[in-house]
């Protein structure tokens, strides 16, 4: 089966002059060029079913920047997003290859998302792929159990350490609940990585040459459907790093030592027809040492999104955002810092 979709979008930010922090980090996960169009995805992927199959998904755009794995991101738009190969037997079934991560309330295709921009958690808090194995066991009909061993967070080949990361996960599901809850723990790089680091007076590691530390995070996603209409979402993460190099509210260097994060993200979405959904989002992000966002601080936003679908094939977007934070990691139009931003977003995708 070959299916995909492309995906088009054009934001603009509001109080802010535009979608980066003061010191050049992108505050939004895939939106991030202001004021003009972008293509975000032109998605191909190949699927094949049954008792031996496996998946092939291609990803060309400013998505695919984002999303490339290291070491084969190298920001030419274009991105394998899953390759893989698959087995079952019985209720076993096995992955080999790389994938989506289990973790998150949201996914990398945007169709099957429910706002136009991203969650602070999807961008923030979790990974987005894995390359390793999974084996998946149908328990029950409604309950799975989840085991895998991977390269890492985001990672193809590994940290070169030979070290590798654990994934477990249960997820259940009946007519109206869905419950899922997964961990990740291993070894990763940092990502202001050090090796035999000499520290400087700040105690701050001063050789820019790799290191690597302790990660871990436990996702938790829980969804209800309140009849027909109405569909409530929770989403949890609760991460941890070691070796890290920690920063204050400002952006300035300030530690290191061990960084920790966690978020909480809610969604309220209503089938006003068969046509229009309304959906809300509000969520917090908490990042006290900065290894998340560059900014130590806690990051909230509010968001609600129309979408209207006038066929099966297409799907129209028109959101409206608010973000806050605790400090000011934003610059309006006179290059002040600010501690908001609103936004406009439009969003345009075509499904085949």
């Amino acid at each position: 089966m070959t299916t995909g979709f492309v995906d088009t979008s054009w934001s603009k930010a509001g109080t802010s002059k535009s979608f980066q922090f003061g010191d050049g980090t992108n505050s939004r996960v895939f939106d991030y060029i202001n004021g003009q169009p972008m293509l975000n995805n032109l998605n191909l992927q190949l699927i094949k079913n049954g008792p031996i199959g496996g998946k092939v998904e291609l990803s060309f755009g400013q998505d695919a920047d984002i999303i490339a794995s290291w070491p084969t991101a190298n920001f030419n738009s274009f991105d394998v997003t899953a390759a893989y190969v698959s087995g079952t037997m019985g209720p076993l079934t096995l992955q080999v290859g790389k994938y989506a991560t289990l973790a998150g309330a949201e996914v990398l295709e945007s169709p099957s998302d429910l706002n136009f921009s991203r969650s602070i958690l999807f961008g923030y808090a979790i990974p987005f792929t894995h390359t390793g194995a999974r084996l998946t066991w149908a328990a029950t009909s409604a309950l799975s159990v989840i085991a895998g061993i991977n390269n890492g967070w985001d990672n193809t080949k590994g940290n070169g350490s030979g070290a590798h990361t654990g994934e477990g996960g249960l997820a259940y599901t009946n007519k109206n609940l869905s419950l899922s809850t997964q961990g990740y723990s291993g070894t990763e790089q940092t990502a202001y990585g050090y090796h035999n680091s000499i520290i400087d007076v700040n105690g701050i590691p001063n050789n820019w040459s790799g290191v690597l530390g302790h990660r871990s995070v436990i996702d938790a996603v829980g969804s209800y459907k309140f009849g027909p209409v109405i569909t409530g979402i929770l989403n949890y993460d609760d991460g941890r790093m070691t070796n890290v190099t920690t920063v204050n509210g400002a952006g300035t260097p300030n530690g290191f030592g061990v960084a920790t994060w966690n978020g909480l993200a809610g969604y309220i979405s209503a089938a006003l027809t068969g046509k229009l959904t309304l959906t809300g989002r509000y969520e917090q992000f908490n990042d006290p040492q900065g290894f998340r966002t560059t900014y130590a601080q806690r990051w909230n936003e509010g968001t609600l999104t129309f979408a209207y679908a006038p066929s099966s094939s297409l799907l129209f977007r028109a959101e409206v955002r608010a973000d806050h934070s605790s400090v000011m990691p934003w610059l309006d139009g006179n290059n002040l810092p600010i501690n908001h931003m609103s936004s406009l977003g439009l969003e345009a995708i075509a499904k085949f």
